[in-house]
């Protein structure tokens, strides 16, 4: 029995060395909350250039102008994920991803403090203003 266990635990950290995926804490991640049934899903189609970065254990967009970054709410779909290379959000259907701290395009548009304050409560007390919803440019891939 004791050999079979110790195959077994070192069959999993073959199989867990192997993959690609790096298993540590991913940061907090806010998406928008899905669309009731029946209704119709809107992506806002603003234009954003910056970095995905990290702030106070939340994932922000840093733009190219200015020093203040944005919490943004991602649509449902997108993905918060890590591998070798580091974090990445990737689109559900696509599978295209987004690297963070590497210039990238984003659609999206700003969201009312007083909305996500109400509506995302955990959000504003994690995250702060500003505020947006957004996707990844690259990822794009709205019902």
């Amino acid at each position: 029995m004791k050999i079979l266990a110790t195959v077994g635990l070192s069959f999993l950290t073959l199989v867990a060395c192997s993959s690609d995926r790096v298993s540590s804490s991913l940061p907090f991640f806010p998406q928008v909350a899905p669309q009731p049934p029946g209704s119709e899903e809107l992506w806002l189609l603003a234009a954003y250039r910056g970095k995905l970065v990290v702030e106070n254990g939340c994932v922000r967009l840093r733009p190219l102008e200015g020093t203040h970054s944005t919490t943004v709410l991602w649509y449902q779909g997108i993905e918060l994920d890590r591998d070798k290379s580091g974090l990445l959000l990737r689109g559900g259907r696509s599978g295209k991803i987004t690297r963070f701290n590497t210039l990238s395009e984003f659609g999206g548009g700003e969201a009312p403090a007083e909305y996500i304050e109400r509506d995302y409560p955990e959000v504003a007390r994690r995250c702060g203003p500003p505020y947006a919803f957004g996707y990844p440019a690259n990822v794009y891939d709205a019902p």
